[in-house]
């Protein structure tokens, strides 16, 4: 992501769209380690303390 990019979303936005990703998850739509590699690489814009977080077996591959 180029940060010219980055400044011209707010944090609620990243919320806004990682939600949806999360519901995309939840109804098995993605698979859990995409899902994880997606809320780390926004971890420092948003508190993920807000989302679901799959545990270490679902993770695994």
């Amino acid at each position: 992501m180029k940060t010219s990019e980055a400044d011209t979303y707010s944090p609620a936005h990243y919320f806004a769209a990682l939600k949806l990703i999360e519901q995309l998850y939840k109804d098995r739509q993605i698979p859990a380690f995409m899902y994880r590699n997606i809320l780390i690489e926004y971890a420092d814009v948003v508190d993920l303390s807000k989302f679901i977080t799959p545990t270490e077996k679902e993770t695994s591959i």
